[in-house]
């Protein structure tokens, strides 16, 4: 009996240990990383990359997530920066953004399953520098064969202006390989004069600087030489003159002049508003673009300065609208048009009932105008401070945004034509209106709050109508509209 317990104690014991083996190898698979490819940096820009990696295996369990892990100190992990670019093997492209331009950033691609994460080998790859910035070109005349244009570099983008000026053609889109006036190199504003055009001919004209990065280039601007007078380019949103001399220097941060597509404006960077907000108005710049409501901060301001946000008017606590001064319906035939008025740089705090009804339906009735057939010059903006909301009177936001004791407009309406300043005349019907910014203004219909263009001037210290002829001017700026 005792030889037959121990044989079958041997065989107990062999047979355990041939299970256990089994066992232990079986856990060893169940416990396996997947496999991946080395990572690849395909393209590298200023502020992001894209990446290309690939899952081999997965180890025999599911790869829950794969894509690429970052930082700039080496050797990342997914505690660090990462994407997530899907489950399973295979091939995976990942972009990275939100990178900071001529920085080195080490990357490794990544996947985990249930038993852990793998990752491939660390590469580096440095971002692209930054471009410089470039405000929009404004001009001060424009001749039969010459036109004077300044702009400003806003940001040289950490780093040295070489050179900068002006490039221009008949063809959309210009480049330094085009006609250009060469500048030395600097921040800043820079002016400077293209001659040599032909007389009656549309231009397009970028202003362009260069560093070590490479060409940076304004938006497009287009202007047409005349026959006559100069500086008077038909549509011009500045066409009726600039009435506080705003300049692109910011060195003028009080009267800084700002010219983009759908209007311009003159930026009081004390204020942190527009001291004047002006565009010209037909039924081409009408469509049926929804409204964007992309409220936010305009980063063509210096980038020295503070950049009002969208939600620097506190609503809630002081009651004020973000008030349009060049209105969203003025501009409705693209999406581009319509987000631009949604810059923080076209916005005055507004009592509600101002803006939302003696203000909008004087904004209507100039529409109303355009789509029966005129154009109009319109120019608006903020004046005192002090304004009443339904939570009180409050003179400075504490965003350090001014909120004005009136807003005012004036509107010249013309028939749609060509040459306009020479279709000014005595007769030209001329709207003005200074409108309290409270809540009791709307006790009142616009009309009630017409007066003359004098009235405006008297009010806000500034010049309109420059470039329309002194007669005409002192004739128009006198009369107070009754139509």
């Amino acid at each position: 009996m005792k030889v037959t317990v121990i044989k079958y104690s041997k065989v107990f014991i062999l047979v355990f240990t041939l299970l256990g083996t089994i066992t232990l190898v079986g856990c060893n698979d169940d416990k396996a990383l997947p496999k991946i490819s080395a990572v690849e940096v395909s393209t590298i820009y200023t502020y992001s990359a894209i990446c290309n990696g690939k899952v081999l295996d997965d180890g025999g369990t599911q790869v829950l997530s794969k894509g690429v892990c970052w930082n700039t100190t080496g050797n990342p992990t997914i505690s660090d920066y990462r994407n997530i670019d899907g489950k399973g093997i295979g091939e995976f492209t990942s972009t990275i953004k939100g990178l900071a331009p001529n920085t080195t950033y080490y990357i490794k691609a990544y996947a985990t399953n249930a038993n852990g994460t793998t990752y491939s080998n660390s590469v580096s790859f440095k971002t692209q520098p930054e471009l410089a910035a470039i405000s929009d070109i404004s001009f001060t005349s424009v001749t039969k064969t010459a036109a004077q244009c300044s702009a400003s570099i806003i940001s040289a983008g950490g780093e040295t202006v070489t050179e900068r000026g002006f490039c221009w053609s008949k063809s959309p889109m210009p480049t330094i390989a085009n006609n250009k006036v060469a500048l030395n190199g600097g921040t800043g504003s820079f002016s400077a004069t293209l001659e040599n055009l032909e007389s009656g001919t549309q231009y397009y004209i970028r202003a362009y600087a260069i560093t070590s990065a490479g060409t940076s280039y304004s938006v497009e601007r287009t202007f047409i030489t005349a026959s006559e007078n100069p500086a008077l380019v038909d549509n011009d949103h500045l066409l009726l003159g600039n009435p506080t001399g705003a300049t692109t220097n910011i060195v003028s941060a009080n009267n800084y002049l700002m010219v983009k597509p759908q209007y311009c404006l003159s930026y009081n960077n004390s204020k942190r508003t527009a001291n004047w907000v002006a565009w010209h108005l037909n039924s081409s710049w009408l469509g049926s673009v929804s409204r964007q409501d992309d409220f936010r901060a305009d980063y063509t301001l210096p980038d020295t300065w503070y950049r009002v946000t969208e939600s620097d008017f506190y609503y809630s606590q002081y009651g004020f609208d973000r008030g349009h001064m060049c209105p969203s319906a003025d501009r409705t035939k693209t999406v581009e048009d319509n987000s631009a008025t949604f810059l923080m740089t076209n916005m005055v705090p507004q009592s509600p009932n101002n803006n939302q009804i003696v203000w909008e339906n004087f904004e209507s009735y100039c529409r109303n105008l355009a789509k029966s057939g005129s154009e109009l010059y319109i120019i608006s903006g903020p004046y005192g401070e002090g304004g009443t909301s339904s939570k009180g009177t409050f003179t400075i936001l504490k965003s350090g945004v001014v909120v004005p004791s009136h807003v005012w407009k004036i509107a010249l309406v013309l028939p749609n034509g060509n040459n306009d300043i020479s279709r000014i005349n005595t007769s030209t019907r001329v709207i003005a209106v200074v409108i309290p910014n409270n809540q009791e203004c709307s006790k009142y219909q616009w009309t009630y709050y017409r007066v003359s263009v004098d009235s405006v001037e008297n009010l806000t210290g500034y010049n309109f109508f420059t470039n329309i002829p002194t007669d005409i001017q002192d004739a128009l700026e006198a009369k107070v509209d009754n139509q």
